[in-house]
């Protein structure tokens, strides 16, 4: 409820004594992103074999259910192979005998945006035994035309529940799933994955609202699955967007957080919300996708056991991870012992470190190999050696990894050579982003990075090549977003008409009252740009996307007699009570006590 958090942990006598009939047992997953490297010969297997794994341990644990918080693809337009092995995993985990014991009670043409409006295991053409439910990440949101995500394709097929699809980003509206199995009442909100920025005003300017049953309210668990950056990264004109927990709505109990690539569940608890009440569970990604810090920390999956109003949490480590492994060598410690002016010296000295640094991983991983898959991590570790070059020149990396080649899975970019700024305020800026690390690549000195920074100086303020109309960040976000990940051709030119059109609605409305007619064009660009200097923070539609939505692909909004009904994010009004349920289960399955 909103004045506080549910009791987290409840006794295991009480479980034996009530029988499993009221624990609702849910399995959290984020960020699998297959396909990732799906072409290297040595790592194209490893998010495929994690994934099957996630779902080995969730029928082994006697899951009702698996949520998975984003990015289930790396892309956002998957490769036909990508596709099969996700369905090959999902049909041979997800369809079984296995009886269901969950319950669907709220509007399910409100819960699902697809042809089909119903929950997969209440078709009576499949034996779904493990109901997979599932939002968008940032990675496989719904773009081009017709504003289709890769999940659809899954939906379609009845493999995955997909919701928390924002119908309109002008107003997103929450409407939760109503899950019951016995006593244990679960309400699951989703929300797939909104630009940073966008969300956060939507946040600020009480956009955002939350529908809730009036029927027992407080009795429901709350429990929100998002998408978005949870930390503020980057510095100046490069600075993303994220989302504060004391923006989120206050009703929830937990918050499974997505796109986060660092595991914060090893210990078995989530981490208590900044400015609210409830816990946040971050599992982070099941694949390194970026030689950084978050990555390098063991990775692991949930299982949440719900009962009544009282929860506990328990870490599952994979097994199926290939080992990593970050070191950092600042070379200044070294040179009264070596001369690192030598380039031989140097590549000599770097070697012994990743020499001991693979001896470290092998200790730490003793488990005989029983598979050929288990065979090939323990032979191809990942190793990242970060060498602060400050004072001395570097080697090339490629040719350095050459020798590694039969030790590493990554030797093209075991290296990565940095150096300490030249200002204090680009070293603590650059101290910043190493140390929170990122999840699309994530180096502070990768290429993503490195362009945009180029860019950045090339139009710094007062060159003449300053961007005058569209904004730096607009053009960052409809390049690399747009044109380079989500291989829409279109995007720049879309980005620049959008804005064009933004600046001549301007003109036309009542701001622009004191346009001069005159002939003088420098007075006129003048007046254009501190007209839109004076503007609030705008943001080009995401690139790639339909244009009736940014994350809603023009999907309809729910009936106005839908079973909930809106309420402010912060609010505790009461919602009409949901209708009983209008489906029938498929194959005679008996419904939750």
């Amino acid at each position: 409820p909103a004045n506080g958090p549910r009791i987290p942990g409840f006794l295991a006598s009480t479980m034996a004594e009530d029988g499993d009939g009221d624990v609702l047992r849910i399995l959290i997953a984020s960020d699998m992103h297959l396909g990732y490297a799906e072409k290297d010969p040595i790592r194209g297997e490893d998010s495929f074999n994690t994934f099957e794994e996630i779902f080995i341990k969730a029928n082994e644990q006697q899951a009702d259910m698996v949520l998975l918080a984003g990015d289930l693809f790396h892309d956002n337009k998957p490769s036909r192979r990508a596709l099969q092995r996700c369905m090959e995993v999902l049909r041979d985990h997800c369809l079984g005998q296995r009886e269901v014991h969950i319950e669907v009670v709220s509007d399910q043409t409100a819960n699902f945006h697809d042809k089909y409006k119903s929950v997969n295991y209440e078709d009576s053409n499949y034996n779904v035994q493990l109901p997979v439910f599932s939002i968008h990440g940032n990675h496989d949101d719904p773009a081009g035309d017709g504003g289709l995500a890769a999940l659809d394709l899954m939906s379609t097929a009845n493999l995955v529940n997909y919701f928390g699809r924002a119908n309109d980003i002008a107003s997103v509206r929450l409407y939760p799933i109503l899950i019951q199995k016995g006593i244990t009442k679960l309400a699951l909100y989703g929300l797939g994955h909104i630009r940073d920025e966008r969300l956060h005003r939507a946040l600020e300017r009480k956009e955002v609202s939350v529908a809730r049953p009036s029927k027992d309210t407080d009795q429901w668990f709350n429990l929100l699955a998002l998408h978005q950056n949870r930390h503020e990264r980057g510095a100046g004109d490069g600075k993303k967007g994220y989302i504060k927990e004391s923006q989120l709505p206050s009703c929830m109990d937990i918050v499974v957080w997505g796109h986060e690539h660092k595991c914060e569940i090893g210990s078995g608890a989530g981490t208590e919300a900044v400015g609210n009440n409830f816990v946040v569970l971050q599992p982070g990604s099941t694949v390194a996708t970026s030689l950084v810090e978050g990555e390098a920390e063991d990775k692991h999956v949930g299982l949440l056991e719900v009962r009544g109003d009282q929860w506990k949490f328990t870490a599952l480590p994979l097994e199926t991870v290939r080992p990593f492994i970050l070191k950092d060598v600042v070379l200044q410690d070294y040179e009264q012992e070596y001369d690192f002016n030598d380039e031989p010296t140097l590549m000599a000295f770097l070697e012994e470190k990743v020499e001991a640094a693979i001896l470290e991983l092998r200790e730490r991983h003793t488990t005989t190999a029983l598979t050929k898959a288990a065979e090939n991590r323990a032979k191809f570790p990942l190793v990242r050696l970060r060498v602060d070059y400050s004072g001395y020149s570097t080697c090339n990396p490629q040719r350095f990894g050459q020798r590694f080649v039969d030790k590493v899975a990554n030797p093209s970019d075991i290296l990565l050579f940095t150096r300490k700024a030249r200002k204090k305020a680009e070293a603590a800026a650059a101290a910043e982003a190493r140390d929170e690390g990122t999840y699309d690549g994530g180096e502070p000195d990768d290429a993503r990075t490195q362009i945009q920074s180029f860019v950045g100086e090339f139009l710094q303020k007062g060159s003449k090549e300053q961007l005058r109309l569209l904004a730096e960040h607009e053009l960052n976000t409809a390049v690399f977003e747009g044109y380079v990940e989500k291989e829409n051709k279109s995007a720049i030119s879309a980005a620049v008409d959008e804005k064009l059109r933004q600046v001549r609605e301007l003109l036309n409305g009542e701001r622009a009252k004191g346009f001069d007619e005159g002939p003088d064009r420098k007075a006129k660009e003048t007046f254009i740009e501190d007209m839109l200097a004076k503007q609030p923070h705008r943001t080009a539609p995401a690139a790639g996307a339909a244009s009736s939505s940014a994350a809603g692909g023009g999907a309809s909004a729910p009936p106005a007699s839908s079973a909930l009904s809106d309420a402010p994010d912060d609010s505790d009004d009461d919602a009409p009570a949901p209708p009983p349920a209008g489906r029938g289960r498929g194959r005679g399955r008996g419904k939750a006590a």
